[in-house]
């Protein structure tokens, strides 16, 4: 979902500079592009890789886990081994409902996991995918999508669907429904569909996975023992929120209490401080992992390494809320919150350099460059943006910028160093790997 977005953003900067030129305008973007990188990938340290679908949703019918599933009448299927789908037959299977939208690329992604699962446990369970498009522009997509036909991917699809949607109102997909027994066992994220989950809710007729729920609301306060609503100033941590969706740091004044109510939710302790330091101190560069050193005893516990998704999270997440009657800038709010996490864990974040493998840019002599530019090729309004999109891409070491050319550049696509350098030669840069000073960000436990 990130690189998709930057895409998108890229590629509007391109029409405004081939559109707009010398305007206002091209010349904001360009500007601002890489604290726009910068900001949208700390955002995206904190979320998970889901396509949005944002619309006014009618909740009045949406299904809660536990309640009694009423299958439509009929649907439009398209795909798949079978020509429709007999609910009752299913009854005795595990059903899984996979919300998806051809924009969605982890939706893709997921696919071949989904299909070899459906072939492995085809007498236990009925995968059927859920789209709201139409039939017409599901049967172009998967006619032109190279990767499923690779995997072989050909699992049912009900299109043009409204129905489904209404029991399973969300605004983000993947969104998964595990049916069973004609009961809803579990409303969750891709992640958790696995053959163990499957086996379990099959064999036992329970299961027990995070609940998606993109319009729960977070609330520590309400959540107090005396059940008071009259909020008064303090600070409240608490770990997962089942039912609550991910939600970075907000600083916004409440309207029943008039304080001024600073929270996230379910977010890693890794997150919310590398969160809070964007505020403290900007930054030039991608918060690469290189650039965070963890002095802890589990780091498994600060981020999930494993990329295990809402399970993780459920363990390990952390929710916040601070209400204050004195407003303060982003950047001092931070400092608070800073200390808030610090105290709470017993840790501390402080920033430091330290030398490390890099990707550095230095002045070399112009050389013409005598090649053709490939027709994907990228303008960037300076060094540092070139800097920050090449660390965003991963080919290299973090990237250190000793040129710091506000000249544009614009660089076609290339596939080693010896390409890039090529280009870059006709504006008096070379890319070397080599060792350098680089800020990095420490969390480190505090030993009492």
């Amino acid at each position: 979902m990130l690189f998709d977005f930057l895409n998108q953003l890229l590629l509007l900067a391109k029409y405004l500079k081939t559109y707009v030129k010398q305007s206002f305008i091209k010349k904001v973007i360009m500007k601002h592009l890489k604290l726009i990188v910068l900001q949208i990938c700390l955002l995206m340290l904190c979320s998970t890789s889901h396509a949005q679908t944002y619309q006014k949703v009618d909740l009045s019918k949406a299904l809660k886990i536990g309640d009694t599933f009423i299958p439509p009448t009929t649907v439009k299927l398209m795909r798949g081994l079978d020509k429709t789908i007999d609910w009752e037959k299913l009854n005795d299977k595990v059903v899984i409902l996979d919300f998806f939208d051809t924009s969605c690329g982890t939706c893709i992604q997921t696919m071949p996991k989904l299909q070899k699962l459906q072939d492995k446990l085809k007498d236990k369970l009925q995968i059927i995918t859920v789209a709201w498009q139409d039939k017409a522009t599901l049967e172009k997509f998967f006619e032109n999508n190279e990767f499923l036909k690779e995997n072989n991917v050909n699992l049912s699809v009900i299109h043009s669907d409204t129905y489904l949607k209404q029991l399973f109102p969300h605004q983000t997909v993947p969104h998964v429904v595990f049916l069973y027994q004609g009961k809803v066992h579990a409303i969750a994220g891709h992640k958790v569909i696995t053959e163990e989950e499957i086996l379990r809710l099959y064999k036992t007729g329970k299961i027990d996975l995070p609940w998606k729920n993109d319009f729960g609301k977070g609330d520590l306060e309400g959540q107090s023992p005396s059940g008071s609503q009259q909020a008064k100033e303090g600070v409240s941590i608490s770990g997962y929120q089942n039912g609550v969706p991910f939600q970075p740091m907000v600083i916004k004044e409440d309207s029943v209490t008039g304080l001024i109510k600073t929270s996230f939710y379910n977010v890693s302790i890794y997150s919310a401080i590398l969160f809070n330091w964007a505020k403290v101190k900007k930054a030039n560069y991608i918060p690469r992992p290189e650039r965070i050193v963890l002095k802890v005893k589990n780091p498994d516990r600060y981020y999930d390494i494993s990329n295990i998704g809402d399970l993780w999270y459920r363990k390990n997440a952390i929710s916040y809320e601070r209400l204050d009657r004195i407003p303060r800038s982003d950047s001092a709010q931070s400092r608070l919150v800073l200390n808030d996490l610090h105290s709470f864990f017993g840790i501390r974040s402080y920033k430091e350099m330290q030398e490390m493998d890099c990707l550095i840019l230095k002045a070399c002599p112009i050389i013409l460059y005598k090649g053709v530019l490939s027709e994907r090729k990228m303008n960037f309004a300076n060094s540092a943006v070139l800097a920050v999109m090449t660390d965003l891409g991963k080919k290299f070491p973090p990237v250190l910028d000793l040129v710091d050319s506000k000249e544009e550049i614009i660089i076609g696509s290339y596939s080693n160093l010896e390409e890039l350098n090529a280009q870059l030669a006709a504006y008096g840069i070379e890319a070397v790997l080599g060792r350098g000073m680089q800020e990095v960000l420490v969390i480190e436990e505090v030993n009492e």
